[in-house]
C-alpha cells in the first residue's frame, strides 16, 4: 500500500498548508517525501495545485469575464476544524495572493525535476506513420513531436518516472475514444519512420467492383430475395447525373449517351463526369452544407470555404488530407478558406466543434456525452472532454483593414488562432463533481504544455497512416449519398449499437478505400459501377420487402427512390427550363438568386451541434416556391431565345416536340400510351379561343406538368 493509500488526510492537509503558504520547514520536508515516494501522491500534487491556481486565477479576474465561483468548481474541502479550502477571496486579496500561487506553481516543477533528475528517465519513444501526403504543417509539427514517458495515465502528460509505479484504480472511457467493432480499430504501428508510409499494391477497380457484387449476392440468396432487373440506360443515366453533377442531364447530353452503342459507355461517362467542374461544385455544395451549415454566419467567409472545397475535389485531394486541413487550419479565413469550418464552431467552449468533428469524419455522435456517459454503447462522458481538449488552445478574432493613408477601413476578416495555452479542461459530472480531461485520442496522449499545437497532434494522429475510422464515416456517408441510406441506419452514428447490414463489405471497402491513398474519385468509380448501383428502382414480390422504410436493414437488392435535395432540385429546374438564360442574367446573379432561394428552407435551432433542419422533403409541394415564382415564368416564356419558344416553334411534328420536353424533363422518351395522353392534352388545351389557336399555352401547360410531376421531383 502506497504512502498515499495510508494517510490521505495527511498529503490533502500539506497541500492546503502550501496554497495558504503556512508550511513548516519540516513540514515541506514530508510533502517532498511523499510526492517523491508515491505515483498517486505525485499525480494527487499536480491535479490540486493546477485546480487551485485556476480557482485564483479565475477569482482575480484573469481567467474568464466572471470569477468562478465554488458551486462552480468543486473542490476538496478540508475537515471543519481546518482551515476550509476555499474561501471568499476579494480582488485585493487575489492579488496578494499571486505570488504565492505562482511560488507554489514553481515548486511543484522544482519537485517534478528534482525526481526526473535523481533517477533518469530511459523513453522508448514510440514512432508514428506520417504519411508523404499529410498537410506540411502536421509533418512538421510531427517531426517535433515531443513525448514525456510511456507510463499510462488517466489524466494529464505521463510522468517521466522511470521505477515501476503501481497504477491506481482509476475511472476512465472502457475503451479508446470512439472505437467502433473490429473495422473501427486503430493501434501505432511501431518502429516505422515518419518518411517510409505503408506501400500498397495498386488496387484494382474491377477486383473491388467485383467484390462488392459478391457480398450482396451472398445477402441476397440468404434472405432469398431476387434482385430487380438492371436499370436501363435513361433511368441509370439520370441518377448518375444528380448523384454525380447534381442535375439533371441537358437534352443534348441524354441524346448523346442513348445513342452511344459501346459496352463500357457507362464507365466513361462516370470518367467523364468526374473530370466535369460539375462533380466538383456538387460535392462543394454537398460538404459545405454539412461543415458550415446552409444559414449565414457573419464570422464564416462561405466562398472561401467554398473554393477551398472546390479546389480540393477539382485536384482530387485525398480524403485524409482534406480532414488534415480542416482540423489544423490557421489563420485569415479569406485567404485560408479552410479555417472557417472551426470558426464556425468555436462557440459553446467548442463543444459544436468536438461534435461535427467526430460526427462528420469519425461517423460516431458524441454530443450527448459532453453531460453524461452514452447508456446505448461503451464511451464515456469524460472521452468527449478529452475530445474537446484538443480545441481548447483555438479561438477566432475578428480584425480590420484600413488604408495606412487615409485610415478609411477597408475589410474585415476572422482570423483562426492558437492561442500559447495549456493544461486541461475542466467538466462537471452528473453528481456534481468537477474533473479534469487532456488531449487524448484512441488511447494516445498528447502533451498538454502550451508548446504544443494540439489540433496539428488531433489532426496527425486522425488522418495519417491507415485509419480505418476514418475510411468507414467517409464511405458509409458516400453509400448514403448515392443509395439513399448508408450500412447503417444513422451514417452520423455508427457502432455497436447500431450494427451494419453489411459488415465484412464496410471494412473490405475501408481497407481498399486506404490502400488507395483516401482516393474519392476512385471511390465514386467503385460505387457507380457496382452490381447494385446498375439495378433498377422497380421491384417485384420477390423483393418488394427490402424496404428500410419499413424498418429493416437494406439488403440493396433494388434502387431505392430518394427525393432531389433543394439544390438538386434548383439546378435541375434551371438545366430542364434555361430559365435562367432568359433575359441574359449573369451567372453572380443567378448564383446571388439560387442562395436566395435556398434559404428559405433553412431553420436553424442553435443547439451545441450548431444544428439546423432543411424544410425542403423534394415534394411538389416543397418546390412551389420555385414553380410558381419568377423563374417558373421565364422557363414558360415561349418568347424568341427561350427553350420552350425554340421547342415550339420546330417545324416538326408534335411527337418529336413531347419527346424533347420529356428528355429535357425526365431524361427518357414517353411511352407509347404517354404520347397517346400528350397529343390528346395538347389538342384540348388547343381549343381555339376567340378564333385563336391556343397552342403555345397548351405547351406551357404540358412543360408545367413535367416540372411539377413526381418523376421529376425523385431520384430512382
Amino acid at each position: 500500500m502506497s504512502n498515499v493509500q495510508q494517510t490521505p488526510t495527511e498529503l490533502q492537509l500539506l497541500l492546503e498548508g502550501l496554497c495558504e503558504d503556512r508550511l513548516t520547514p519540516d513540514q515541506m520536508s514530508r510533502l517532498e517525501h511523499l510526492v517523491l515516494t508515491s505515483a498517486d501522491a505525485r499525480w494527487q500534487y499536480l491535479t490540486y495545485m493546477d485546480l487551485h491556481g485556476t480557482l485564483y486565477w479565475d477569482a482575480a479576474g484573469a481567467g474568464s469575464p466572471e470569477p468562478l465561483s465554488s458551486h462552480e468548481m468543486p473542490v476538496y474541502v478540508a475537515p471543519a476544524e481546518i482551515t476550509p479550502a476555499v474561501r471568499s477571496v476579494s480582488k485585493k486579496q487575489s492579488r496578494r495572493r499571486m505570488p504565492l500561487v505562482i511560488g507554489a506553481m514553481t515548486a511543484c516543477l522544482a519537485i517534478m525535476l528534482f525526481a526526473v533528475w535523481q533517477r533518469p528517465t530511459h523513453i522508448n519513444r514510440p514512432v508514428v506513420i506520417v504519411a508523404d501526403t499529410v498537410s506540411k504543417n502536421i509533418a512538421t509539427a510531427a517531426s517535433t513531436e515531443r513525448i514525456r514517458s510511456t507510463i499510462p495515465r488517466k489524466h494529464g502528460p505521463p510522468i517521466s518516472i522511470d521505477e515501476p509505479v503501481a497504477e491506481p484504480e482509476l475511472v476512465t472511457s472502457d475503451e479508446p475514444l470512439l472505437a467502433h467493432e473490429s473495422i473501427m480499430t486503430q493501434e501505432l504501428q511501431p518502429e516505422i519512420s515518419k518518411n517510409e508510409a505503408p506501400s500498397y499494391p495498386p488496387v484494382s477497380s474491377e477486383t473491388v467492383i467485383a467484390q462488392i457484387g459478391e457480398e450482396l449476392r451472398t445477402r441476397w440468396t440468404a434472405l432469398g430475395l431476387q434482385p430487380s432487373a438492371r436499370a436501363d440506360d435513361s433511368e441509370w443515366l439520370r441518377r448518375v447525373y444528380l448523384d454525380i453533377m447534381g442535375r439533371v442531364p441537358t437534352v443534348h447530353e441524354a441524346q448523346t449517351f442513348l445513342a452511344d452503342r459501346r459496352e463500357q459507355k457507362r464507365g466513361t461517362l462516370v470518367d467523364e463526369l468526374l473530370n466535369d467542374s460539375g462533380y466538383a461544385r456538387n460535392f462543394t455544395t454537398k460538404w459545405t452544407n454539412l461543415l458550415i451549415g446552409r444559414s449565414s454566419n457573419p464570422q464564416v467567409n462561405r466562398e472561401a470555404f467554398e473554393k477551398f472545397l472546390r479546389v480540393s475535389f477539382t485536384g482530387n485531394r485525398p480524403w485524409n488530407q482534406i480532414v488534415a486541413d480542416l482540423i489544423s487550419a490557421e489563420g485569415n479565413n479569406a485567404e485560408n478558406g479552410a479555417t472557417n469550418f472551426l470558426i464556425a464552431h468555436l462557440n459553446n467552449d467548442a463543444t459544436p466543434a468536438t461534435a461535427v468533428c467526430s460526427k462528420l469524419f469519425l461517423g460516431r455522435q458524441v454530443h450527448c456525452n459532453q453531460c453524461h456517459n452514452n447508456p446505448f454503447d461503451k464511451t464515456k462522458q469524460l472521452a468527449f472532454w478529452e475530445l474537446n481538449s484538443f480545441f481548447q488552445q483555438t479561438t477566432s478574432v475578428y480584425r480590420q483593414r484600413r488604408d495606412p493613408n487615409t485610415g478609411r477601413l477597408l475589410s474585415g476578416f476572422t482570423e483562426l488562432v492558437t492561442q500559447d495555452a495549456g493544461g486541461p479542461t475542466y467538466f462537471e459530472t452528473q453528481t456534481g463533481l468537477m474533473q479534469v480531461a487532456y488531449p487524448r485520442y484512441n488511447g494516445n496522449d498528447v502533451d498538454a504544455s502550451p508548446e504544443t499545437n494540439r489540433r496539428v497532434e488531433l489532426a496527425r494522429l486522425m488522418t495519417t497512416g491507415e485509419q480505418p475510422q476514418l475510411a468507414a464515416a467517409f464511405i458509409n456517408r458516400m453509400w448514403e449519398h448515392f443509395f439513399g441510406i448508408g450500412f447503417t441506419r444513422s451514417v452520423d452514428d455508427m457502432g455497436p449499437h447500431d450494427p451494419a447490414s453489411h459488415p465484412e463489405l464496410l471494412a473490405s471497402l475501408s481497407e481498399q478505400f486506404m490502400r488507395s491513398g483516401y482516393d474519392v474519385k476512385q471511390l465514386i468509380r467503385w460505387i457507380c459501377l457496382s452490381e447494385p448501383y446498375q439495378l433498377s428502382s422497380r421491384f417485384s414480390d420477390s423483393n418488394q420487402n427490402d424496404d428500410p422504410t419499413l424498418g429493416e436493414l437494406p439488403a440493396f437488392s433494388r434502387m431505392y427512390v430518394k427525393s432531389m435535395t433543394a439544390e438538386q432540385t434548383y439546378d435541375s429546374f434551371l438545366t430542364a427550363t434555361k430559365a435562367h438564360q432568359v433575359g441574359a442574367v449573369d451567372w453572380t446573379q443567378a448564383e446571388r438568386n439560387r442562395q436566395q432561394w435556398l434559404r428559405q428552407f433553412v431553420v436553424a435551432f442553435h443547439t451545441d451541434e450548431n444544428d439546423e433542419k432543411m424544410a425542403f422533403e423534394g415534394s411538389v409541394g416543397n418546390a412551389l416556391s420555385l414553380m410558381n415564382g419568377p423563374l417558373i415564368s421565364k422557363a414558360l416564356d415561349t418568347s424568341a431565345g427561350s427553350f420552350l419558344g425554340e421547342i415550339v416553334r420546330q417545324k416538326s411534328p408534335d411527337t418529336e416536340k413531347i419527346r424533347l420536353l420529356c428528355l429535357a424533363t425526365l431524361s427518357r422518351t414517353p411511352s407509347p400510351s404517354e404520347f397517346s395522353s400528350m397529343k390528346k392534352m395538347l389538342r384540348e388545351s388547343s381549343v381555339p379561343v376567340d378564333g385563336r389557336l391556343r397552342v403555345n399555352e397548351a405547351y406551357q401547360d404540358l412543360f408545367w406538368a413535367l416540372l411539377n410531376s413526381n418523376e421529376f421531383a425523385s431520384v430512382h
